[in-house]
């Protein structure tokens, strides 16, 4: 630390000499432009040439700069070294905190914080923090200095010799002169008067000690005389009555202490002094009084003279000695820095003053009185007190004098006012506020020209008060930017006294602690000498900053002085924190900073009151790891999280927290938050909880159950959850009202008061549907407005009103108006006359149209027979746009006439809004027409149309303005308008984008990366090669590719470049496309396991079979870390594998699963399951007695109905019972509906169905379907009412159309079993009741009640043709009609629609599948020939061939077109229609046309024979399109999809593993069952992933032989013998009595084996 120090006064004597060197240079030039223009001369010439002043001045900035820059350059460079040495060592003495690897940090206090800062670059105020220098530091606090040998030679000296007491000069001191009025007195005397102002307002007792000086006084009353002297000698030296040199060395008390003399001429009066001496200079007065026996006797002789004996004998320097002997010396009453001053070199007459002398009033008092005017009488007429006293009353006699000569608020009206002036003219600075004030000295001038004489009188005195240097610099014409007076100062006594000390005084305390301390000193030091050069280089401030920051870390030491900071300094501290979290780049960094130092943060943020410093702390912790997070709070003290608590819950308005905009990351940190605050504190109270109230919006449903039960019902709590229920998610809701429901406070539901239900008004909607079915008309009644406005659903809300109204006459309008959202609810038949009351019809329509907006209610069912009627008499013109807006929910039910009338930019803003229901592809055809049309449609407007995107075609697209849209949309707009489109829409978009790039947008093609994705693999094969692919790779790695375009573009680049395990990270998502055999090449190398994650890892998830391969390595590889791969990847790992994964990486999994449940539903059963108890393996904490209660179930969520049989027995009943509408929502498996149906017919449930009654079924909806046939023919008929059904249908269908509900439907549920449960829920509304009932013929209502294909062909006959009529659109999208019922309905039909040749595009649109049941000559005549009409029905599935072909072939001829000349997009367009050609057509297609049309078809099931799948695969490998199927690779067979199953016998036999591999899953379900069984050996089943072999249909199961079975088992269950004999026994198709033995011998010898 020295060495670093001894170092930096190395450097500092080099930049000394630097400086040196610059003064030279100066002077030089200084002499030169003194000698060319000197004085006054000067001065003229510069003002009258402004370029000359102006070039000297840059040349001597130039200069400076250049100097100065060296100077301070090399200044902060050693400074900066000083600091880092100083780090360590005060690092070690303060104890800065560190987290441990766990990332855990005690508290860290003010002064670790600070010294955190400055190890880590961060710059602190030091000026705010009180640390800066003022002025010259004047004590050695750390420094304790002995006598020294010359103290003790002078104490041996004779009184003559060594009394330092002398007679006061007589030379007198000048005096301040008076001020005199600006206007009357002659302007020679205005300075005069303006000094003698500055005396009277600042120095008071100036003059009456300086007349004690000069002996103009007798003395000083109550002073004594030797202080006096002492005064007089530091005053006389300062102002020049005795050399500088002598005056700067101070008061030299050890000399005095030490002269015997002194004691016995002046000790009783000034004993003051001798008890510093005996204190502070011991030794000398111990030597000179107690132990000089020589003393004594001079003492005692001086007492014989006087006849005072009582001085030798009794003296109070006698006890001083006494208590000198038994160290026990009382210090003097004084304060400790001025007790030190008087050991310095360095001390003043006015530090002096201010610690020995009284303070102004006194001495004034003392020598004018109190009663100034009485007193004066008394004083000496002529003399110097009487003048002084006289003068003193003068000008205090009226403080308004002050107030009305505030010259700074003064206007230039008030500087010309005499009397003013006559009055203020002896006001301080105000002749220096006229004179350098260059703006109103010259608006002065003009109205008083001898202004100028004063103001150079001004100018004359301050140059006569200059020291040489500071005239030498003022001699450049050119102004200064700092004060030169500050060159007048002399450094050099303090660098003398200073030197002088370190070399003989000794450091208190421990050695490094002193010498820290001292250091600190010297830096103060330097910072004061950098300060007089202030301004003269801008480099200085950064060095002084440096100096500051070093000072700073000195100061750390003393602990007392940063136990509390002033306002200022706490504020500086916020604001530095915050600047530095800002700035900071390194989240490392500002996590290391948080998780140490939050606390004291929390403290300084709460005594502030500072909201904006707690907005920068709240935004830095929610971009913080949840780790982190969770261990900031969990380490920090329980008192200082409830004062943080505390304090953020008072702020919270203030911070502005909103959630909308919050991104998915801080909505994640905030709910991390809000756990470890939750799980800090062992048991929450109501106080705490309501602390807690803001982050209500944030907890999770296990914290919220995890909460006592008698908390939720306190009443503070229950208004904090309330006051934030408008935040909460539904889930948060339904937990809070399940935990109230579990105190046993609030009693059964019928008991509840009326103010507790009150008191709970937000979540009464959560009530659990069979706890709200017991509310009472009485409890209800209360309630109806307040239910009314809230969001109460269909259930509830039915309840209430059969509670409240059991006769619906008796509802008025006033009644209506009432019931808010409760109106919704009202059975269909009601609307009627209603809608038709002109005093509600309005205000119901609106509500109406909300609750079908919100999902409440549908508009497209029974209800949609009584709004249409009552639309007709809505005047529809005369609707604004938002009154259009509030019956946004129902404008797709009132058919497009009705908006057809409106104006297209009213259109457009309606159909604009977000969140808008689709409309049928024959209303949006039409509204999208109009629009195109009548207005410029931008491709940005048309993606916010998106409900319209199902009419879209060629015509409108033609008309689209493709230049206007903007840069920030352009990418998410295409996108989402390629992604959500049907095939055909999507090749028409495509198609139509590419040509508007080649046509109009070449400006801005460099914005397209985002379609990259949607290019066909043939293009993409056409215009990429390695080289090209390798250019543009920094654009290319981000794109989300496809799986076959990342194979062809890493296929690509490896034939163009070597590529290595680290270098494969480069590619980014292309890395996705590598085979299996380069995976292979480096399995062996050192960052594999690496690659894996990497890949793992990858956007878009991992190709089967590339995960099949990593399967197989890491099982030859059971080394490599498993828990390093993503928690997506792991999901899907063997059974083996995921029961070696950590309990972390487990937890990872369930996380996933949670927002990916997709990815779970698609994964096989058996894995499910595994995943769903390796869950409950992991809750088991949570298992109370051995059941699965209400926290587990609610941890489990939708996984709880793929729990295998055993687990599901122990769930707790009651808990299900709570929870039946969450289950609701659930996927569940058809393995899993038995034991669900069991849990809901128990006694202690729901009981037997055949008792039910509609709340029953109201209370399950659609779990109505988890129930076997036979249940559901056994509930009453009576129950089952046409209101009831189409509830539990509309919740059936809403979960279907779900993302979730389209998977499960379609790969975990029997969707045979589902046709027959609903056919008996229907059972009566379609059928008879009884033997002697009429068949029922439905009519509209009925069948939007229901689906057309409920009722029979024979029904629908019967149907009234104007009801036909209406429903016509449901019959048209029903896909699941028959042939037979699709007959009946267009007979019926056909008179409507005749002339048949005469069908519009909109109305073939609204007939939808009736089409396919029209003629061959009807189909023949219709003009079909548009595009977006093909678009739909290319998509229609019960075409036969005739009728297919009649469709082809009218269009191809009424287009004039052939066969070879069909475009990519008319094959995507005619879709199954394709089917209609004959192989020898299909095989004209051109090929490269094809190939660009698979991408739309490859997931689209052609309806066509193998002869013409063929002549379609046979196409395909023609060389303008992929060539051979022999040369292609996997890429090829994914890019064609469903298309490989039509390819040759021959060609799939003779197909390698790597092309096997390229065949997706539908494909393989899509072969016929003997075309499998005959050209896949068991050799390229084996090679099949997971999810090839699970696609593998019953029937094609059956056509395999054993071998073949067994190879697909294996692939099913990756290698796993035992489960694959499991599930071959457990298969329907395995179940016969023939394979048994096989099966038995094969166990049999596994057992063998392994014992």
């Amino acid at each position: 630390m020295r060495q670093d120090w001894m170092s930096a006064n190395a450097s500092l004597e080099d930049t000394m000499a630097t400086e040196d060197e610059a003064d030279s240079m100066q002077s030089l030039l200084l002499q030169a432009l003194s000698r060319s223009v000197g004085g006054e001369r000067g001065g003229n010439l510069a003002q009258k040439n402004l370029a000359l002043v102006q070039s000297l001045d840059g040349l001597r900035r130039g200069l400076l700069h250049r100097v100065g820059s060296s100077v301070y350059g090399n200044l902060r460079m050693k400074v900066s070294r000083v600091t880092m040495a100083l780090l360590d060592d005060v690092s070690n003495l303060v104890n800065v905190q560190q987290p441990s690897t766990q990332g855990r940090c005690s508290a860290g206090d003010l002064r670790q914080l600070i010294l955190w800062g400055i190890r880590h670059n961060v710059m602190w105020n030091t000026q705010a923090l009180g640390i800066s220098s003022q002025g010259l530091p004047g004590s050695f606090p750390f420094l304790s200095c002995p006598s020294t040998e010359e103290d003790k030679l002078q104490s041996q000296l004779t009184p003559a010799q060594s009394s330092p007491i002398t007679a006061p000069s007589s030379k007198r001191i000048s005096k301040q002169k008076h001020l005199l009025e600006l206007s009357a007195i002659p302007h020679s005397k205005f300075g005069e008067a303006n000094s003698k102002q500055r005396d009277i307002e600042f120095s008071t007792s100036t003059e009456i000690l300086e007349a004690a000086c000069n002996e103009s006084i007798p003395g000083l009353t109550g002073v004594s005389n030797f202080t006096v002297f002492l005064y007089c000698k530091l005053f006389e030296g300062e102002n020049g009555s005795v050399k500088s040199a002598v005056a700067h060395m101070g008061l030299d008390l050890h000399a005095t202490c030490s002269d015997a003399a002194w004691y016995l001429s002046a000790a009783e009066e000034d004993f003051f002094w001798v008890h510093v001496c005996s204190e502070f200079f011991a030794h000398e007065f111990n030597n000179t009084v107690c132990a000089n026996s020589s003393f004594w006797l001079q003492k005692a002789h001086q007492a014989a003279v006087s006849k005072d004996y009582h001085i030798s004998n009794q003296t109070s320097i006698d006890e001083l000695c006494v208590q000198l002997s038994v160290e026990a010396t009382v210090s003097p009453e004084l304060n400790e820095n001025c007790l030190a001053q008087l050991g310095s070199r360095s001390l003043t007459a006015e530090v002096f003053r201010h610690c020995f002398l009284p303070n102004n009033s006194v001495m004034i008092s003392a020598l004018c009185g109190k009663e100034s005017p009485d007193l004066l009488q008394t004083l000496p007429e002529g003399s110097w007190a009487a003048a002084y006293c006289l003068k003193i009353h003068n000008f205090s006699h009226d403080d308004t004098i002050i107030e009305a000569c505030q010259y700074k608020k003064w206007t230039v009206q008030h500087f010309t006012n005499s009397t003013l002036l006559e009055l203020c003219g002896q006001t301080l600075g105000l002749r220096e506020h006229i004179c350098l004030n260059a703006t109103l000295y010259h608006q002065l001038l003009r109205l008083k020209p001898r202004l100028a004489d004063v103001c150079a009188d001004l100018q004359a005195e301050q140059e006569s008060k200059k020291c040489f240097l500071q005239r030498f610099f003022d001699m450049l014409p050119a102004p200064y930017e700092f004060d030169t007076s500050q060159l007048c100062v002399d450094p050099a006594p303090l660098l003398v006294d200073l030197l002088h000390k370190l070399s003989v005084c000794e450091v208190e305390g421990g050695e490094r602690e002193g010498f820290l301390v001292g250091m600190g000193y010297v830096l103060r030091v330097l910072d004061f000498m950098v300060g007089l050069s202030s301004g003269l280089d801008e480099g200085e401030g950064e060095a002084r900053q440096g100096l500051g920051q070093a000072i700073l870390l000195s100061s750390l030491l003393d602990n007392t002085s940063w136990a509390t900071l002033q306002p200022e300094a706490s504020m500086s501290v916020l604001h530095t924190v915050g600047v530095f979290l800002r700035r900071e780049q390194n989240a490392t960094l500002k996590e290391n900073l948080l998780s140490c130092f939050s606390p004291i943060l929390w403290d300084l943020i709460q005594q502030n009151d500072n909201s904006s410093a707690l907005r920068v702390l709240l935004q830095e912790y929610l971009q913080m790891p949840r780790d982190s997070i969770r261990t900031l709070v969990m380490s920090a003290e329980k008192d200082a999280v409830k004062r943080f608590l505390s304090h953020m819950h008072q702020s919270w308005d203030q911070l502005q927290v909103g959630t909308n905009q919050a991104s998915q990351q801080e909505l994640q940190a905030m709910e991390t938050m809000t756990a470890a605050f939750i799980h800090k504190f062992p048991r929450v109270t109501p106080e705490l909880f309501v602390d807690l109230s803001q982050f209500i919006p944030f907890m999770s449903v296990s914290d919220i159950m995890s909460f006592p039960a008698s908390l939720i019902v306190n009443d503070s709590v229950l208004t904090a959850i309330r006051n934030h229920s408008s935040g909460m998610k539904s889930l948060q809701k339904k937990a809070f009202v399940k935990r109230l429901l579990q105190s046993n406070v609030v009693g059964d539901v019928p008991t509840w008061p009326p103010y507790f239900l009150s008191s709970i008004l937000p979540l009464l909607p959560y009530l659990p549907i069979n706890h709200f079915q017991q509310l009472t008309l009485q409890q209800l009644s209360p309630l109806v407005e307040l239910l009314g406005n809230s969001s109460l659903d269909g259930v509830r809300g039915r309840h209430v009103l059969r509670t409240l109204f059991s006769k619906r006459k008796n509802l008025t309008s006033n009644g209506i108006l009432r019931l808010g959202v409760l109106a919704c609810y009202l059975d269909p038949a009601d609307f009627g006359s209603y809608l038709q009351d002109s005093a509600v019809s309005t205000a119901l329509w609106q509500q109406l149209s909300q609750c079908t907006s919100k999902g409440l209610i549908s508009a497209s069912g029974r209800l949609l027979a009584w709004l249409i009627p009552a639309a007709k008499t809505l005047n529809i013109s005369s609707m604004g746009s938002s009154e259009l807006s509030a019956l946004s929910g129902l404008l797709p039910q009132l058919g497009a006439s009705f908006l057809l009338s409106l104006p297209t930019q009213q259109l457009l803003e309606v159909l604009s809004q977000p969140g808008l229901h689709k409309y049928s592809p024959a209303q949006a055809f039409q509204i999208l027409s109009k629009i195109s049309k009548d207005a410029n449609l931008t491709v940005e407007k048309l993606c916010s149309l998106k409900p319209l995107l199902s009419g879209l075609s060629p015509a409108v697209l033609s008309d689209l303005q493709w230049s206007e849209i903007s840069k920030a949309a352009h990418c998410p707009c295409w996108r989402a308008l390629l992604t959500d489109l049907k095939p055909a829409h999507r090749a028409i978009l495509y198609s139509a984008i590419q040509e508007a790039l080649l046509r109009d947008l070449r400006n801005i093609t460099h914005q397209v990366n985002c379609l990259f994705s949607f290019v066909p693999l043939r293009k993409l094969i056409q215009a990429m090669d390695g080289e090209t692919i390798w250019r543009g790779i920094r654009t290319y790695k981000d794109v989300h590719w496809s799986p076959q375009q990342a194979q062809f573009l890493f296929s690509k680049i490896l034939e163009f470049t070597n590529i290595t395990v680290k270098s494969v990270r480069d590619l980014g998502s292309i890395a996705g496309g590598m085979s299996c055999g380069i995976l292979k090449l480096w399995t062996n190398e050192t960052g594999f396991a690496e690659l894996l994650e990497f890949v793992s890892e990858l956007p878009g998830g991992t190709r089967p079979a590339l995960r099949k391969c990593i399967v197989e390595e890491l099982k030859k590889q059971p080394e490599l870390n498993l828990n390093a791969l993503s928690s997506g990847f792991a999901a899907t790992l063997p059974v083996t594998m995921i029961e070696n994964l950590s309990n972390a990486s487990v937890r990872a999994i369930l996380d996933h699963i949670k927002s990916h449940f997709v990815d779970f539903l698609i994964l096989p059963h058996y894995k499910q399951t595994n995943l769903a108890e390796r869950a409950i393996a992991e809750l088991d904490s949570f298992l109370a007695e051995g059941q699965i209660g209400g926290t587990l179930l609610d941890n489990l969520g939708p996984l709880l109905p793929f729990l295998d049989r055993d687990s599901l027995t122990l769930v707790d009943r009651g808990a299900l019972a709570l929870r039946v509408e969450e289950i609701r929502s659930f996927c569940l498996p058809k393995e899993a509906l038995r034991d669900i149906s069991g849990f809901l017919t128990e006694k202690d449930l729901l009981g037997d169905p055949s008792k039910w009654q509609v709340g029953d079924v109201e209370h399950l909806g659609r779990l109505v379907f988890a129930l076997s046939t036979k249940q559901i023919n056994s509930i009453p008929l009576t129950v089952l009412n046409k209101d009831l059904v189409e509830q539990v249908l509309l919740s059936q269908r809403r979960w279907e159309d779900s993302v979730v509900g389209g998977v499960c439907v379609s790969q975990c549920m029997d969707q045979h079993n589902l046709k027959q449960q609903t056919q008996s829920l229907i059972r009566g509304i379609v059928k008879a009741r009884s033997r002697k009932a009429k068949v029922p013929v439905p009519n509209c209502a009925d069948i939007r009640g229901t689906f057309p294909s409920a009722w029979s062909s024979t029904q629908l006959r019967r149907m009234p043709l104007e009801e036909l009529k209406e429903c016509v659109e449901v019959f048209g999208q029903d896909s699941s009609l028959s042939s037979e019922q699709r007959r009946s309905a267009w007979v019926k039909l056909r008179q409507f629609f005749s002339p048949v040749r005469e069908l519009k595009a909109d109305q073939v649109l609204t007939l939808g599948s009736l089409v396919t049941e029209m003629g061959e000559r009807e189909l023949q005549d219709i003009n079909l020939t548009d595009v977006g009409v093909l678009a739909h029905l290319g998509t229609l599935t019960d075409w036969s061939f005739q009728k297919m072909r009649a469709v082809i072939l009218s269009v191809i001829r009424k287009r004039r077109l052939k066969v070879e000349q069909l475009t990519a997009v008319d094959i995507v367009t005619f879709g199954h229609l394709m089917c209609g050609l004959y192989p020898s057509e299909i095989k004209r297609l051109s090929p490269y046309n094809l190939s660009v049309a698979v991408l739309f078809l490859r997931e689209t099931s052609l309806p066509c024979t193998e002869q013409q799948l063929e002549a379609l695969t046979s196409c395909l490998s023609r060389p303008d399109a992929f060539g051979p199927v022999s040369a292609w690779g996997p890429e090829i067979f994914s890019e064609i999809g469903i298309l490989a199953a039509g390819l040759p016998d021959i060609v799939l036999s003779a197909l390698l593993q790597g092309q096997v591999e390229g065949i997706i899953p539908e494909a393989v379900a899509q072969m016929t069952p003997k075309k499998m069984a005959v050209v896949f050996s068991a050799v390229q089943l084996s090679w099949m992933s997971v999810e090839q072999a699970w696609a593998v249909t019953q029937e094609q199961w059956a056509e395999l032989d054993t071998e073949q079975r067994h190879a697909v088992g294996l692939a099913r269950y990756e290698g796993d013998i035992l489960l694959e004999l499991r599930g071959r026994n457990s298969a329907p198709a395995a179940s016969n009595t023939g394979n048994l033995p096989l099966c038995l011998l094969a166990l049999c010898l596994l057992l063998w084996q392994l014992s």
